[in-house]
Parts: C-alpha cells; sequence; structure tokens
C-alpha cells in the first residue's frame, strides 16, 4: 500500500470505530501511525542495505508491535494508543503476515534479501505498483475517505466562520439601533 490507503483506510477505519463503539483516537497521532513503519525502515533500510527496496525491516515487525503495546500499557498515553492502532493497520494493510521471515524477526532468522534497485527504480516500482487492482483500489478508497473528510471538515469550518461573521453583522446591527435611540 502506498500513503493514501495507509492514511485514508486508518482514518476511515478509526472513524468506524469511534461510531460503533465510542473509542475516540487522536487524529494527528494515528495518521503518523499509519505511516511510522514506512518512514522509519525506507530510509534506514536504504542507508542500512544500499536500496530503497528494502523498506520493510525493524519497524515492520511483531517486535516493533510489541515495543509500542508495552509502552502504550505502561504509559496510558493515547497518543501512543493511537501511534500502536495506526501502526496496527500499516501492518494489516502491508499484509505484513505473508512475510513470515519480516513479521516473526528474528525468530526466522535475518530479513530476506531483495535485489538493489536506485530511488528512481523505487519510484517507478511504486508507481507500477498501481496497476495492481488490489493497491489501485485501496489508494482510491484512502483518497476518497480523505477527500471527503476534509471536505466535511472545511464546510463545517465555513459554517463556523459565517456564523461568526452572521454574529458579528448582528452584534453590529444591535450597537447601532442602541445609538439611534
Amino acid at each position: 500500500m502506498l500513503l493514501f490507503a495507509h492514511i485514508g483506510l486508518t482514518l476511515a477505519f478509526a472513524e468506524m470505530m469511534r461510531r460503533a463503539a465510542g473509542l475516540r483516537l487522536p487524529i494527528v497521532p494515528l495518521a503518523i501511525g499509519s505511516m511510522l513503519p514506512d518512514l522509519i525502515d525506507k530510509p534506514l533500510g536504504y542507508v542500512l542495505y544500499g536500496t530503497p527496496a528494502m523498506g520493510r525491516i525493524y519497524a515492520h515487525t511483531f517486535l516493533f508491535l510489541l515495543l509500542l503495546f508495552v509502552l502504550m500499557v505502561s504509559l496510558e498515553n493515547r497518543l501512543i494508543l493511537a501511534i500502536f492502532f495506526g501502526v496496527l493497520s500499516h501492518l494489516a494493510l502491508d499484509t505484513i503476515w505473508r512475510s513470515p521471515k519480516i513479521f516473526l524477526w528474528p525468530l526466522l532468522g535475518g530479513f530476506p534479501v531483495v535485489d538493489s534497485i536506485g530511488v528512481l527504480g523505487y519510484l517507478q516500482a511504486l508507481i507500477s505498483a498501481l496497476q495492481d487492482p488490489m493497491v489501485f483500489i485501496s489508494e482510491a478508497l484512502g483518497f476518497a475517505y480523505l477527500s471527503i473528510a476534509s471536505y466535511m471538515l472545511l464546510r463545517r469550518e465555513m459554517h463556523m466562520l459565517s456564523l461568526g461573521q452572521a454574529c458579528k453583522k448582528a452584534y453590529c446591527l444591535l450597537l447601532s439601533w442602541r445609538t439611534l435611540r
């Protein structure tokens, strides 16, 4: 999965959880958590292995998820809870269980080595991944959710602005009426 699927589908799932179970998570840490494994592993894979294709390493493991869980339970912090659920969602969208050597690292040995490609080759691979219907549909759904949620938020803000402007005008009219009396 890519950016829109990870962030958009994670936020959509969180909204469903909020409506169904009343679980309200802070949006920004949730969105950061939904991208955190890639934010950590992509640059680290490039530095350690010399290729951006080694982008599923430490933060894509059960061990990383377990570390976040222990932090979340011990600190009882809603921000870490949101990050944890974001990372969990990321790993689910990546279907990481299909790569047990990565997910269960270090239990099954080291990370599987992939062919070395440059940054441009990696970007080309990301773009060509959109030819996979599962990836394309996930990205489209994530983008759609982010677009609709942004529109609704902007509309609510505009409504508040309009309401504020209406109150200001009413106040000015009231002041002018008092001075005329």
